[in-house]
């Protein structure tokens, strides 16, 4: 067994729950924004001839204005704003009992939330948040799922990559730009933990492709379980562990216990919806009884705007959505919102699930239960991205042509267990090493071969065109996340890939653009990504029973560049959270 799960069993009584509803403020209105050096020339989108006009100020009637020179045309990639102003928050990770559907379990708590305190900022805006370890028997880190972190790998939370684990009562402080903007979420990056609730939403306000009047936060969809995670993990065969239940915003019914999450919208008026899949298994299709939407982002990335009436996520995807209320002449009553796990991504059992929020108009009486029926594509069951035509991204972006290209093929084989597996990447189990994270290997010694691991693919060229290759025989899809860059969607599909790449053949010209997309069972998926970012990142399947299997592999990227970049303070801190975690490591340095 990986020594990753051995560490779970010292620490079985790890737990985290999703329980509090996060409260999100208003948007605040956007500052006065400036072209700052981190932010390099000024982009001409289509949409302006130059600059966005004096006086765009973002309003429910002009939501693709932003503030002076950025607005819904702008190329994020390049140019963002730098505003002068510093979100900071200070958070002590914990245990505490919870009961989110009504069953009691110890969780992880942030400052004694669970979902965690929401992280929000505007477009722009520098990201502080302190993270203190009060637990007394686990590391732990935050990874800022999606975030790009340009020349700022150090603060990606990826253990064994990037950093050590924070051990118990030390402290680490992550630091970051929202040179994005939109819709993710945060969760801890060592082993399991997130399963277990240690998870919350970031909101990074900006720009929008179409109007709405009201920002409803976000809407966290997650599989649940009431045992612990690391006491079933090692357990696991080629199925996950039967969840005992779906959360919405932390909380959700079970056997006449719990409550459910309530929103309301305001007849004739637009709400924002935020969704994000924080789950550790499921993917879920998502719907509101009586009601189309319409999807404004993938990830963070704006898209031209599109309807329909359910829309499918995968563990890590977020979409943007904008719901019109039902009109104000028409008598307000209440709806089902659905978020209901699709059977073809895994192995569920008969066992049915009712995770189901609860709508409410404003002024309605009713106080009970709705008893309104599904949408049309309710019971669509396909475990696949929405359908690229879809998802056309709004800043249109060309695929250079490659200068390098990796093939990774996805694969698992028994252990000596027999009930257990390990998955492999051309062969390789990636076994994590969380006292000599990439990065640091990459400082001490920057001529450093990275040890097997895990696949390790070293991209030295600057600025180049990466083309990777996905593809499986096996009859189960994983999501797939890479960590630093946003990837370009060129193909899709099921079956072997064994033409050969041609430029003919993929989608170059404004393809889909996200940080997870689907790897179809027996099939295929290839990406591009322009090697922009020095530093080592990770890319593996989100399903985390897969990731905890071995299911990942890493990048090197540009790493002559590394000890320039990530010198000094940086490395001193890197070393530091690395003496601490080598002083506490329980397996005295073996891997976790």
């Amino acid at each position: 067994m990986l020594g990753l799960f051995k560490l779970g069993l010292l620490v079985s009584a790890l737990a985290t729950t999703i329980l509090a509803t996060p409260i999100i403020a208003e948007r605040q209105e956007a500052e006065a924004s400036r072209v700052g050096k981190d932010s390099p020339g000024r982009h001409k989108g289509p949409g302006w001839p130059g600059r966005p006009p004096k006086g765009c100020n973002n309003g429910p009637k002009s939501r693709d204005c932003w503030s002076r020179d950025f607005d819904i045309n702008t190329n994020y990639y390049k140019q963002w704003p730098v505003t002068g102003r510093v979100k900071e928050y200070h958070w002590t990770i914990d245990k505490q009992v919870r009961s989110p559907d009504g069953f009691a379990r110890e969780v992880f708590t942030i400052n004694g939330q669970s979902p965690g305190p929401a992280i929000e900022a505007n477009w722009g805006d520098e990201v502080v948040v302190h993270v203190y370890n009060a637990l007394k028997d686990n590391g732990t880190s935050i990874h800022w799922h999606g975030v790009r972190h340009l020349n700022n790998a150090e603060a990606d939370g990826a253990v064994s990559i990037v950093q050590c684990p924070i051990a118990p009562g030390d402290r680490y402080t992550y630091r970051w730009r929202a040179t994005q903007y939109g819709s993710s979420w945060y969760h801890s990056h060592f082993s399991m933990q997130y399963t277990d609730g240690l998870v919350g939403p970031i909101i990074i306000h900006g720009p929008k492709t179409a109007d709405y009047d009201i920002d409803l936060g976000p809407v966290l969809m997650t599989d649940w379980y009431h045992t612990p995670i690391f006491k079933i993990a090692e357990s696991t065969i080629l199925a996950a562990p039967q969840p005992a239940n779906g959360l919405i915003n932390g909380i959700n019914i079970l056997n006449g216990k719990g409550k459910r999450w309530e929103t309301e919208f305001t007849p004739g008026k637009k709400h924002l919806l935020r969704l994000v899949n924080t789950g550790s298994d499921w993917g879920f299709r998502f719907s509101i009884d009586g009601h189309k939407f319409t999807v404004v982002s993938m990830d963070w990335v704006p898209i031209k705007p599109y309807v329909t009436d359910s829309i499918f996520l995968t563990i890590g995807q977020r979409y943007e959505i904008i719901v019109e209320g039902l009109p104000a002449k028409q008598k307000p009553t209440n709806f089902w919102l659905r978020t209901t796990p699709v059977i073809s991504c895994g192995p569920l059992n008969t066992k049915e699930y009712d995770i189901r929020g609860i709508v409410r108009y404003k002024g309605s009486r009713q106080r009970g239960e709705p008893t309104s029926t599904p949408v049309p594509s309710y019971n669509f069951n396909e475990c696949d991205d929405e359908l690229p035509t879809n998802l056309v991204p709004h800043v249109e972006l060309q695929v250079g042509a490659r200068q390098h290209i990796s093939n990774y093929s996805v694969a698992f084989r028994p252990t000596t267990s027999t009930n257990a597996f390990r998955w492999h990447v051309n062969g390789v189990v990636y076994h994590p090493n969380t006292t000599l994270p990439t990065l640091k290997k990459a400082l001490d010694n920057p001529a450093v071969v990275l040890e097997k691991e895990a696949v390790a693919t070293e991209l030295n060229g600057k600025d180049e065109w990466a083309y990777f290759v996905v593809h499986s025989t096996l009859p189960i899809p994983h999501p797939f996340h890479m960590h630093g860059h946003d990837f370009f969607i060129l193909q899709s599909g099921k079956g072997a890939y064994t033409q050969e790449i041609a430029p003919e053949l993929l989608s170059l010209s404004n393809p889909p653009r996200r940080d997870v997309a689907m790897l179809k069972p027996g099939g295929y998926l290839i990406i591009a990504f322009e090697t922009d970012n020095p530093g080592a990142w990770l890319m593996h399947c989100h399903i985390a029973f897969h990731l905890h299997g071995g299911l990942a592999m890493q990048i090197l990227e540009r790493k002559s560049e590394i000890p320039g970049v990530f010198g000094g303070a940086k490395r001193a801190e890197i070393n530091r959270v690395c003496r601490n975690w080598k002083k506490y490591d329980p397996l005295n340095g073996a891997d976790a």
